[in-house]
């Protein structure tokens, strides 16, 4: 899914006029949202395999909160970035162009959605209290944080916030995060298709209002990915993964969406520079039937060859360090 996902972002960030019509704000549009349900689903897994049948108390807490496993999933999430920031530092400089480097280093750089990196280092912060929440209470956790997020959407509305900060905070995605947890914890907890029938009706209501133009005073901003969507996107997500959690693809496109599921935080941080830079060049030009499959291959083709590169590079400076100690105590 996280490849068919990061797929759906290049062709998201593509400027044409196709935007415009249904399908993107139904499918190509929910790809983001469906990247925190997968984020939320990861840290469960990651947290579970870290406190094992925990039940309550503080010592579960205090482990997810582990300095230790905090750096190496800060770490994570931050050294792939650093060379992606490297790049555009250079591409800037080329370009004689300000040099911000807190917006670089605190906003997750330049490039369309450069947010997702400050998001994923407050979701370090708060997860093992959403992880708490939704391990304690399976029933109420949901509920809870839908009017978590729905109090942070006020609070956006009420402090009249800026554009800007508002697409750098993890409150707008909070629900969908918290989804993504109880769907791994709980999973014989079934949704009846009746209620993931009235969920799709309230998001694909409200996507039709939204797309005739209709201001809700409480979403202003990113009407098509707001927090009523969130309605739409969970019962699709749990039905996908009904049919196909099971299932894999078989022979060399398989294996592809394997690799591409594996590389899809560095693809991510790629299309972030390839649009921002606008390095595809004369590709821009081309009709969008050439240039759509272009930036796609191209996206996918660096960032997987970035990810092999780190996995190299890591094992590299494993190696040469364990050797070099070796040396120094023996």
């Amino acid at each position: 899914m996280k490849a068919i996902c990061v797929i759906l972002v290049i062709i998201t960030h593509i400027d044409w006029p196709m935007k415009q019509i249904p399908i993107f704000d139904y499918f190509i549009n929910m790809a983001v949202p469906v990247f925190m349900i997968i984020s939320g689903y990861n840290f469960a897994m990651s947290s579970q395999r870290t406190i094992g049948t925990w039940e309550g108390g503080r010592k579960g807490i205090k482990s997810l909160y582990n300095v230790n496993l905090i750096a190496q999933k800060f770490w994570r999430f931050v050294e792939p970035f650093l060379p992606i920031a490297l790049v555009e530092i250079i591409l800037l400089l080329l370009e004689d162009k300000n040099i911000n480097l807190p917006r670089i280093f605190l906003e997750g750089a330049y490039g369309p959605g450069s947010y997702y990196v400050p998001l994923m280092i407050q979701l370090l912060v708060l997860f093992p209290w959403i992880y708490v929440l939704v391990k304690k209470y399976p029933k109420a956790s949901l509920p809870i944080m839908a009017v978590v997020n729905l109090l942070f959407e006020t609070y956006v509305v009420v402090s009249d916030m800026e554009k800007d900060d508002y697409r750098l905070l993890l409150g707008r995605y909070l629900f969908l995060v918290a989804f993504g947890c109880w769907f791994y914890l709980y999973p014989k907890m079934r949704f009846t298709y009746g209620m993931l029938l009235f969920m799709l009706a309230i998001g694909i209501t409200y996507m039709i209002l939204n797309r005739q133009g209709i201001d809700f005073w409480l979403f202003p901003y990113w009407g098509p990915t707001a927090f009523p969507m969130d309605f739409y996107i969970i019962p699709i997500v749990v039905l996908l993964f009904r049919l196909f959690y099971h299932s894999t693809i078989p022979g060399l496109f398989g294996k592809l969406l394997v690799e591409i599921g594996k590389a899809s935080y560095h693809i991510f941080l790629v299309q972030m520079v390839y649009y921002h830079f606008e390095l595809g060049g004369a590709l821009f030009d081309l009709p969008y039937v050439w240039q759509i499959p272009c930036h796609i291959i191209i996206n996918v083709t660096v960032g997987i060859l970035f990810f092999e590169a780190q996995n190299r590079w890591n094992k590299f400076s494993k190696k040469f360090f364990v050797q070099r100690n070796q040396e120094i105590y023996t």
